[in-house]
């Protein structure tokens, strides 16, 4: 792992108090984005008011990488289709993602498969007495060439969707 990455995850665990979940220790892929949200949201809600509204290139998005990913096994996603009330279970499957972790402050997602394991983490901490600090942090680990070539847009986008992404918990405030 790189410098940059030991950095940043040194950073995280600082402000998160050492309680970081990531996909492996030896990551090849990190990202990670913030905003503050009231203090009455959970982390399972966060993530399901992030996905509730999604632009028409992300549906894109997610449509060309399913057709492009077919062509070398990997699996169809088709993207994120709107979650109910219900809260799910340790276990349970959520979109694409097994659910690992979840408590009030924390979700931890994952997915696996033969080309590279993802881990999508959400944790709340105390910002003020209003208000919480959310942070979505994103670790992959690759497991081969596809995953590599899967990752080099991927690595690009990601930040991009999740900010967008994390607008529609801006406009619920």
């Amino acid at each position: 792992m790189d410098a940059k990455k030991t950095n940043i995850i040194n950073k995280l665990n600082n402000l998160l108090n050492h309680q970081v979940t990531l996909i492996a220790e030896d990551i090849n892929y990190l990202s990670y984005q913030t905003t503050s949200l009231p203090k009455d949201i959970s982390a399972y809600d966060a993530y399901r008011m992030m996905i509730q509204s999604q632009p028409k290139w992300l549906k894109i998005l997610f449509q060309m990488r399913d057709f492009l990913g077919l062509m070398v096994g990997i699996k169809t996603i088709k993207g994120f289709e709107q979650l109910g009330e219900n809260i799910p279970n340790i276990g349970d499957i959520v979109h694409f993602f097994n659910v690992i972790e979840l408590e009030k402050d924390k979700l931890t997602l994952i997915v696996r498969d033969h080309h590279l394991d993802v881990c999508l983490h959400l944790r709340l901490i105390e910002d003020n007495d209003k208000q919480n600090k959310l942070y979505v942090i994103t670790s992959v680990k690759n497991h081969n060439f596809i995953g590599k070539v899967y990752m080099a847009p991927v690595s690009v986008l990601h930040p991009l969707i999740v900010n967008r992404l994390l607008k529609n918990l801006k406009a619920k405030k």
